[in-house]
């Protein structure tokens, strides 16, 4: 089966070629040669693969091909299974031909198509942002997955992006569980433990694009989950908040995509064409500061002489990110992004339960 989908590639209507096969084995197509007809076995086989066809219409969203991005529509396949037998038959009987190919009687478009986002000057891939979330906790994976669904497939056309406001109220209603979350002096659990994953790589999907920075706060010690250091966003609603100055010229398009088994996290966000790239360099440390030593905190919920750690020790820094704006092979402008962290301990929960 051959087709052809409907895309847009910066900015222009072209189309991608889309294909599925089914193959026979030699010894077999042999037998079923000798036979001269669509026998049981063949007609099943047939059958699963011409369900397995995409007949309802997806709509259009932005694919990484294998040349860079494009809008690609993927349009529901009409397919006449009559011609296609009769096309398989006629493979079957003559011993020269090696494939048949499925009838397609036509295709229908999705509710959104290529002009939802030429429409709006949605052209182009601007940034992408990735974390990763190795070892957490199913609490905070849950969390991650409700925040992270708030960015896929999602049009923002404000001259101002506020993470707040895409994610709404970080509540129990909004899917929100209880996760750990840092809180003053400790890590403690927290409705939305794990939404910072999310607005860190939000953070880094719009630094990357080259939005100018409004609003942010780095987390107050390092994080393990937000390597490399110096790139990550905390928000605490309704004081702290992620912000962003749209100054593209036009909407911008959000999609995410998270990976459990790889523990991976991408957003990634699209628009109007800029006549300029982006390079982030490498965050740099200008000073740091030793873990201080392990804290012990007693805790009446757990057994006595029970011993659990809930943080790991990391030293304090203060670091910077540069980040160039580049036009025809030279620098336009750079700005400098700056992250203190505090020196943290060890921290253990001594249980005093009896």
């Amino acid at each position: 089966m051959q087709a052809q989908w409907p895309a847009l590639v910066n900015g222009k209507k072209t189309t991608v070629p889309f294909s599925r096969t089914l193959t026979l084995p030699g010894p077999r197509v042999a037998e079923l040669r000798a036979r001269g007809t669509i026998t049981a076995s063949l007609e099943a086989d047939l059958r699963k693969f011409l369900a397995d066809l995409p007949r309802e219409a997806q709509d259009a969203r932005f694919e990484n091909q294998w040349d860079g991005w494009a809008v690609v529509q993927r349009n529901g396949l009409t397919v006449d299974e009559a011609k296609t037998r009769a096309n398989v038959l006629a493979a079957l009987k003559d011993p020269r031909a090696v494939k048949a190919n499925v009838a397609l009687a036509g295709q229908t478009a999705p509710k959104r198509t290529l002009d939802y986002f030429l429409s709006r000057g949605i052209t182009v891939h601007l940034g992408t942002g990735e974390t990763n979330y190795y070892g957490s906790s199913p609490e905070r994976m849950t969390n991650i997955h409700v925040g992270a669904v708030r960015f896929r497939d999602r049009l923002i056309e404000r001259r101002v992006v506020s993470f707040n406001q895409i994610v709404g109220p970080v509540t129990a209603r909004g899917g929100f569980v209880p996760g750990l979350v840092i809180a003053g002096e400790r890590t403690a659990s927290g409705l939305g433990g794990g939404i910072c994953q999310v607005s860190t790589t939000v953070f880094r999907t719009l630094y990357n694009a080259g939005l100018p920075v409004l609003e942010r706060q780095n987390h107050s010690y390092q994080v393990h989950y937000y390597e490399p250091q110096g790139l990550d966003a905390t928000i605490y609603q309704p004081f702290l908040d992620l912000k962003f100055a749209n100054d593209t010229g036009g909407a911008l398009w959000f999609q995410s995509e998270w990976n459990d088994e790889e523990a991976r996290l991408s957003v990634h966000v699209f628009g109007k064409a800029r006549d300029f790239t982006v390079e982030v360099g490498t965050p740099r440390v200008l000073k740091s500061t030793p873990a201080p030593a392990d804290r012990i905190i007693r805790d009446a919920s757990l057994p006595a002489g029970q011993r659990k750690q809930v943080d790991w020790a990391a030293p304090g820094a203060v670091m910077e990110v540069t980040r160039k704006f580049v036009r025809g092979g030279q620098t336009v402008r750079q700005d400098t992004l700056k992250s203190t962290y505090r020196p943290w301990p060890n921290i253990f929960l001594v249980g005093t339960r009896r």
